[in-house]
């Protein structure tokens, strides 16, 4: 008769716990994650990087941003030229680390996932997507692939949402 209780009583918990986790994703509910950071510099025509930047944490050793593969003029800005990840060519980033990393100035982002994969599993997608990306780099007046949409897809694609710290 114990063990049929202590079952019942089992069963009944982890329906309590399904309930939760599914009440939690039905209310929109997002779990804050501790190691991912977004961070945006804006335009600042008077400033040493002029364009601004934008990069995302994956650590505090591991970063990554959509760079011109070499500096640019305003035909290249506006027509597009080479596009690399960390500016490892022109900028001093590295395979691993932005060029801005560790950087301080500019606004930062807390980073909000719907608590459907861990932490480590959304830092492997994201860096996989990081890796993947190829292409030109652009910016036209906002269009273009550039270190915003770089951004922007890489949290998209992670179904990740943030928050201004």
């Amino acid at each position: 008769m114990k063990t049929k209780k202590s079952q019942q009583q089992n069963a009944t918990s982890t329906g309590s716990r399904n309930n939760v986790a599914q009440s939690k994703k039905k209310t929109g509910t997002k779990t804050a994650l501790t190691n991912i950071t977004v961070f945006r510099k804006d335009i600042d025509l008077g400033a040493e990087d002029k364009y601004g930047h934008w990069w995302t944490n994956l650590s505090p050793a591991e970063s990554y941003g959509w760079w011109p593969k070499n500096p640019v003029g305003l035909g290249d800005t506006l027509f597009g030229t080479d596009g690399e990840l960390n500016g490892i060519t022109s900028f001093g980033g590295s395979s691993t680390k932005d060029p801005h990393h560790g950087d301080t100035t500019g606004d930062e982002y807390e980073v909000f996932s719907d608590g459907s994969k861990t932490e480590t599993q959304i830092q492997a997608d994201m860096r996989s997507f990081a890796r993947a990306y190829s292409g030109e780099w652009r910016w036209t007046f906002g269009w273009g692939q550039n270190c915003h949409t770089f951004q922007e897809d890489m949290l998209k694609k992670s179904n990740l949402s943030i928050k201004k710290k």
